[in-house]
């Protein structure tokens, strides 16, 4: 609901995740949005303030998840002093970036629609995270937390997000279409065979995909032979021996095609002779997708995410046209 005194139509928005402003633009309400993300990349929401930065800066791909840790690990600490603490505890626990908390405050956010680190949403939990809004807000937006950790999940949280804009029917026939797209591009697939795969998240250390990306492999009509929807899956070269993929996707999140092409030749060429022996190496079934589009982000992105995997998976099956746009083969040299 809108705070009292607000109509939908005047809502102002601030959206701290892509995936949220995904949801905003196919709804065709970013005239409601005053903040975004930095990794917002609708030419809609380009004019818009960006409200948040990077932690990681141009760190090595390598160092990054110890980054992240640390980061973690200091929200934690912080917590114990309260809300005292309130504006560091919301620079560096509203959203998985840092958060500008001067600029949030003078846009004045009827709805800020965001995505706590699973360490920092245990952390700002309990009332802490309102407290904090009160005390650098000097009021309670109405906080869209988006967590999904499976398809289910994407859909409740695009809904929820429909429902903060006053636009809860129309969300509702979004998720409907946006279903039977997916449906579609999977029935596509049916027919052309099961294959093992393997999709890797992060190359250093090596994880493999969860969450939705094992659900869209099995609705494709394969088999996930390292990820599960729980949790991201640590692998190793045994790991990946005994898994046997006949198509390994390297599905590096946030990262651009371009930088995944260049962090997964890396990661192979450490992995030398075990990665060689793979089928999928040895088959030229190598594939790299666009991070910062495809499998990463939680809502109607997860359509062209599904198109492309089957595309890669089946590349005589579909018109869908992704490759070299969203996806592209590892080249057998790497």
């Amino acid at each position: 609901m809108a705070q009292p005194g607000t109509s939908s139509s005047h809502l102002r928005v601030v959206s701290l995740l892509p995936a949220a402003t995904d949801a905003v633009v196919s709804l065709e309400l970013t005239h409601l949005l005053v903040g975004r993300s930095h990794e917002c990349d609708w030419a809609e929401v380009a004019h818009l303030p960006a409200l948040t930065s990077s932690r990681v800066g141009s760190i090595p791909v390598e160092e990054i998840d110890a980054c992240m840790s640390a980061s973690a690990a200091a929200v934690q600490e912080m917590s114990h002093l309260g809300p005292a603490l309130a504006v560091p505890l919301l620079e560096y626990g509203l959203s998985v970036y840092h958060t500008h908390v001067e600029q949030l405050r003078s846009l004045r956010p009827d709805v800020i629609l965001t995505c706590l680190q699973a360490a920092h949403g245990a952390v700002l939990s309990d009332g802490l995270l309102d407290a904090a809004l009160h005390a650098v807000l000097g009021y309670a937006p109405r906080v869209v937390h988006c967590a999904a950790a499976d398809l289910a999940g994407v859909w409740r949280d695009m809904l929820a997000v429909a429902d903060a804009l006053g636009a809860g029917e129309a969300g509702r026939q979004k998720i409907a279409a946006q279903q039977r797209r997916l449906a579609a591009a999977a029935e596509a697939a049916r027919g052309r065979g099961s294959l093992r795969v393997a999709c890797i998240q992060w190359p250093a250390p090596l994880m493999a995909c969860s969450a939705w990306v094992p659900e869209l492999i099995r609705m494709a009509g394969s088999a996930d032979v390292c990820g599960s929807v729980e949790r991201a899956e640590m692998l190793d070269e045994q790991k990946l021996a005994d898994a046997a993929p006949d198509v390994v996707v390297f599905a590096l999140c946030g990262l651009s095609l371009e930088q995944s092409c260049k962090t997964a030749a890396a990661a192979v060429r450490r992995l030398k002779d075990a990665w060689a022996a793979l089928p999928a190496a040895q088959a030229g079934r190598v594939a790299v997708v666009d991070g910062e589009r495809v499998f990463s982000r939680p809502g109607p992105l997860l359509v062209p995410s599904m198109e492309a995997l089957v595309e890669l998976m089946h590349p005589e099956a579909q018109p869908y046209g992704h490759q070299g746009k969203l996806w592209c083969w590892l080249p057998a040299a790497s």
